[in-house]
């Protein structure tokens, strides 16, 4: 019955999209794209992304709308980024959504909500898997050169997700979704809005059981069912704001988010035994994240943002010795504990009084404390580290084509306590920025930059002994970079914008992990250099629709020495992203997105380095807006159902068949 659903579904939407008569003009666009805007919690934004504040200009920014979101169906930050030009996601050992941009792991490119860092302090990866878009009301993605206002350890760029602001006295949305296999999702959002006041919550709960495996998929050792094995997920998530406007050029906000939820972990479906065979299950991965962020002009032309913040973070990982998961007898089995926390603040003075610029200085501090408990009847271990970031930015408009934006920071990391052990003395690093906008007519803009940054070592790299296979390393050091861009964006008749990055980011003292007689430890011995090229388009040019083309060329290369290959993780050399929105009538639009990834490669645990296949994917859905507020979708991913890896022995879902409502008011 699935297979045959299935096939039904495919020739629908085959049928729809060959179709000759979608292409009358669509007047929607224009106001889709002026309302992209609405319900932005301003607040939320480090810098704020166009004319305002140039720096924005001076590099790759994306910035995907709530709209945006709701296309592509993106259920999480994963999904969102996946999309993007010069993305690459990976979905492996851990059941972890994690990505690289332009060739850097997310280690180099820390996360924001609302410009608060959310992080996980021992290693720095967040699981972008469980982090929901349920109420946002934007995602910016800056490249290369990022705004020294961001903080420390942004050398790969930086996200902000930025929530909503209600507009209303009194608005909200319900929705409901359903998916194979037993997957559910329900989240909710209300706003209320007074002359000096507002109020937002939000609510969303998603679970699954399971996910179709592609037709094509080979029965393998660990994997013999229509369905994958262990790969159950449920995610529970809240979020509360109240925001006070006592007066003109202020207002401040109190905010709660938070995420509770658990996972299974699929098991490499051909390792026979060893390192690579893992029976694991998180049974929980939680979330709570409370802040403050005020706006006061202090003088006419001279504001001062202060953001203070404590991030919660706990999981249980659950490691058993066989396929039944109901024992933890073996000596590899154990359940590990991490209780950890962040807190900390910034603060961002702004002044516009001098004429044609704006001259903006940031101080953040964050301190990391790493809790952890190997197994049960452990003696827990602590770690804490301290980072400070100072930051100065000028943004000078030389002439009414010209920019230019001047940016520096000096930034610190302080370990505190190693569980005892020794810690090293301060670390610190001095990162300066350049960047160049030209307006050359109002249809072509260029902009060019480069700038130094840096990333500190995590708490891991420096301390970890990972079950005694690793040796700690104390001495660790930063790692830096340099990353130049080279840019274009060209307007056609006003239906029409491509844009072009160039870029190259050469690193030095990479951390890699060396292989010693007495075990593998952390070093700064590594070299890689990141080139390549980004291409955009969008476009409504054709009657009816809106076209989203976007292409990416990536060169990574280790440069390390001693390196066994030139080649990187989780990175593919291509990568061609297209989407279309078709409009049928007033009510009922199409989307149908496409993207193929080149072929990447994985080093294994023995350092053999393995290929893993391109894939190509297509997804399609139909829109239909219902009186009362109704908004109905149904559609499919993975069209085609290919089977495909994002990491050797972890295969991805075939065809999934889905449909949603939505309710606004």
């Amino acid at each position: 019955m699935k297979k045959k659903l299935g096939k039904i579904l495919t020739l629908t939407f085959l049928a729809l999209s060959l179709s000759g008569g979608l292409n009358p003009s669509f007047a929607e666009i224009g106001k889709q794209s002026a309302s992209a805007d609405q319900g932005v919690f301003t607040l939320g934004e480090i810098v704020v992304t166009g004319e305002e504040e140039r720096v924005t200009e001076i590099t790759t920014n994306e910035t995907i709308s709530m709209e945006d979101i709701r296309l592509s169906d993106s259920r999480n930050l994963g999904d969102v980024l996946s999309n993007l030009p010069g993305v690459f996601p990976t979905i492996g050992t851990k059941n972890e959504y994690y990505f690289t941009v332009r060739g850097f792991n997310q280690r180099y490119v820390p996360i924001f909500y609302d410009g608060i860092p959310i992080s996980v302090p021992y290693d720095g990866f967040v699981d972008a898997g469980v982090l929901t878009t349920d109420n946002l009301s934007r995602i910016t993605l800056s490249k290369g050169v990022s705004s020294v206002l961001y903080g420390c350890n942004t050398m790969g760029g930086v996200i902000n997700m930025v929530s909503r602001k209600p507009e209303k006295a009194f608005e909200g949305d319900l929705t409901l979704g359903a998916w194979e296999v037993d997957g559910y999702r329900a989240a909710a959002n209300f706003g209320a809005r007074r002359e000096k006041w507002y109020l937002a919550i939000g609510a969303g709960y998603l679970e699954q059981r399971t996910f179709n495996l592609s037709n094509d998929f080979d029965n393998a050792r660990n994997e013999r069912k229509d369905t994958r094995s262990n790969a159950s997920r449920e995610t529970t998530n809240a979020s509360l704001k109240v925001g006070w406007t006592p007066a003109p050029g202020h207002e401040y906000a109190l905010g709660v988010n938070v995420v509770e939820a658990e996972r299974d972990v699929p098991p490499h479906t051909f390792a026979a035994s060893g390192r690579e065979l893992k029976f694991w299950r998180f049974t929980n991965w939680d979330k709570l994240t409370t802040y403050f962020i005020g706006d006061s002009q202090l003088l006419d032309g001279l504001e001062l943002k202060t953001r203070l913040f404590r991030d919660d973070y706990e999981n249980t990982l659950k490691a058993y010795d066989n396929a039944s998961y109901n024992s933890q007898k073996a000596k590899f089995a154990f359940t590990s504990t991490y209780d950890d926390y962040s807190w900390g603040g910034s603060f961002t003075l702004r002044s516009r009084q001098l004429k044609n610029q704006n001259l903006s200085l940031a101080f953040h501090f964050k301190e990391d404390i790493h809790r952890e408990q190997g197994d049960r009847g452990d003696p827990w271990e602590r770690y804490e580290a301290r980072t400070f970031s100072l930051g100065l930015e000028n943004d000078l408009r030389l002439t009414d084509y010209l920019s230019l934006v001047l940016g520096c920071s000096y930034d610190l990391q302080d370990p505190r306590y190693a569980n005892g052990s020794r810690v090293r003395d301060d670390d610190d690093s001095f990162n300066p920025q350049i960047g160049l906008r030209w307006v050359l007519n109002d249809n072509t803009v260029l902009h060019a930059s480069v700038g130094a940054k840096t990333r500190f070592p995590t708490l891991k790299e420096l301390y970890s002994s990972y079950l005694g296979s690793t040796l700690p390393n104390p001495d660790l050091g930063k790692e830096t970079a340099v990353n130049y861009e080279l840019g274009i964006e060209q307007n056609f008749g006003g239906h029409t914008k491509v844009s072009l990055a160039l870029f190259y980011s050469d690193v030095e003292d990479l951390i890699t992990r060396r292989v010693l007689p007495a075990g593998d430890m952390y070093d700064n011995v590594g070299k890689s250099r990141f080139q390549g090229i980004e291409v955009a388009l969008r476009s409504t040019l054709l009657p009816r629709q809106e076209i989203n083309l976007s292409y990416t060329y990536l060169d990574a290369e280790d440069r390390s020495a001693g390196r066994s290959s030139d080649h990187l993780e989780e990175v593919a050399e291509n990568k061609v992203y297209l989407s279309d929105v078709i409009t049928i009538t007033d009510r009922v639009r199409f989307f149908t997105e496409l993207q193929w990834n080149d072929e990447r490669w994985e080093q294994d645990i023995n350092g053999n380095w393995e290929n893993i296949d391109g894939f190509f994917l297509a997804d399609a859905k139909v829109m239909v807006r219902l009186p009362g507020n109704l908004e109905l979708e149904a559609g499919i991913h993975n069209l085609f159902d290919k089977d495909y890896e994002l990491s050797v022995g972890f295969p991805q879902a075939g065809r999934t068949a889905f449909a949603e409502i939505k309710y606004s008011f």
